[in-house]
This record gives structure tokens, sequence and C-alpha cells, in this order.
């Protein structure tokens, strides 16, 4: 992302200190890396007339916000308690032995990495994966080795009627 297109989103925003945080997030969802690098930190602080010290406070409180680049696809699952009980922590294993990392490591190729979020009401479609705000129900291993197939190749498996069309 080009420090113009940074420019161009802050001045969306009538460069309104006010509004730091919409800023941020627009800035990181456009960019590549997906994550808010020094420069940018930089770039907004001088545009809002803000300290570098609070774009940082703000980068730093809010989890949607990243200090460190991000995975091409970053896939969560739950760590709330009724998830838990419902199979939840099966798909961290699978991702670990598909992937061969842990929690929030990413892939050497840098398209994947998954860790827990707090509940996304999604309790009844466990195992579950979300990714880019889509919630892939009701996986099976076969059906998250799929799902990575099809996101390993550039594509990005839509859901139908509500559950993902990946078959095993």
């Amino acid at each position: 992302m080009t420090t113009e297109e940074k420019i161009a989103i802050i001045d969306r925003y009538h460069s309104n200190p006010e509004q730091i945080l919409n800023i941020l997030v627009d800035i990181q969802f456009q960019s590549e890396a997906g994550y808010i690098d020094q420069q940018t930190a930089q770039l907004v602080a001088e545009k809002l007339d803000i300290s570098e010290t609070r774009v940082y406070e703000i980068v730093s409180f809010y989890a949607i916000l990243k200090e460190t680049p991000q995975a091409r696809y970053v896939l969560k699952i739950c760590d709330s308690s009724p998830c838990h009980f419902s199979g939840e922590p099966v798909v961290s294993q699978w991702l670990q032995e598909k992937l061969g990392v842990g929690e929030n490591q990413m892939t050497q190729d840098g398209l994947f990495m998954y860790h827990g979020i707090p509940c996304v009401g999604a309790c009844a479609q466990t195992p579950f994966v979300k990714i880019k705000g889509e919630v892939f129900p009701h996986l099976t291993p076969e059906k998250l080795e799929k799902l990575l197939a099809d996101l390993k190749a550039g594509y990005y498996p839509e859901l139908v009627g509500g559950e993902s069309h990946v078959e095993a």
C-alpha cells in the first residue's frame, strides 16, 4: 500500500484524531502485510497531529490491530467455554498437524496462521474456523484439508446456505 493510499484513507476521515481506530483498521485491512508498521504509525501521527506513542497505544490496546506481519489467511478458532465443550479444541490440533506450526505462528510461505478468539456466537456450528469474517462450520479433518488446499490455490470458498461448500 502506497503512502498516497494511506493518506487518502486518513483524508476520508478528515484527519480527525477521534477517528484514529477507524483509520488504523482501514489501513491495516487494505495493507498486504495486514499490520501497522512503523512508517504507517509515523504517518498517522503526523497527519492527525498526535504523538506516535498515542498511535502505538491504540494499536497495542485493540486486538483487531497488529504490530507484526500477519499471514494472508488468519484462521480463528473459538476458545470460549461452550465451544470448548462442543469439540472446538480439536480444530487447533488439526491445524497444528496440517500446517506444521503452533498457535500464533505463521507458516513459512506466509499464507496461514491460527489463534483463539473469544466467543463468536457460532457454538452450534462447531467445529469451525473463522476466516476474514466468514465462519466455515461443521469441519472434519477432510473438510479442513480441502479448505486449506483451496486457500493455498488462491480460491476463497463461498458459503452456500449457511454451510461452506467445502466437500470432503
